[in-house]
């Protein structure tokens, strides 16, 4: 199961990239946390924690600013 939620989220994640260069927002916004969820869940799995590292604190990046941007 890890490794389609492995495989799935990277591929979100480019799909994410794509809409940013495209400038599609904040969707892209949206579908990166969606990767990182799925990320974040084989970091834990596999604890692991470089991939940990790399994902959780683009959660603290990504949620206040789109709040900041849409919310406020």
């Amino acid at each position: 199961m890890v490794v389609y939620v492995k495989y799935a989220s990277a591929v979100i994640i480019l799909c994410a990239m794509v809409l940013h260069v495209a400038g599609i927002t904040p969707w892209n916004s949206i579908l990166q946390l969606l990767g990182i969820a799925g990320w974040t869940y084989v970091g834990f799995k596999w604890n692991e924690k470089a991939i940990l590292l790399n994902f959780m604190p683009q959660v603290l990046i990504i949620v206040p600013m789109l709040i900041y941007l849409y919310l406020l």
